[in-house]
């Protein structure tokens, strides 16, 4: 099962916090943005709508044009 290993301080509380170090999820919401693992594969998606993947070979599929050497 897929595994996030890192460091999440998450509110608990007005005073404390809770440190996890260890998440088995296979999606995370990052808002406009979510990134979801199936079958070995990373898919990352805006709208619900599927706009790159990568796979546990490293090979990337992108539904748009890929830039080199450009700016951000």
């Amino acid at each position: 099962s897929p595994t996030f290993t890192g460091t999440v301080t998450i509110p608990t509380a007005a005073v404390t916090t809770a440190t996890i170090t260890t998440a088995n999820v296979t999606t995370v919401d990052l808002g406009n943005w979510t990134i979801t693992e199936s079958a070995g594969v990373l898919y990352f998606a805006t709208g619900g709508v599927n706009k790159m993947k990568i796979d546990a070979s490293g090979n990337l599929t992108v539904v748009g044009d890929v830039t080199a050497f450009g700016t951000v």
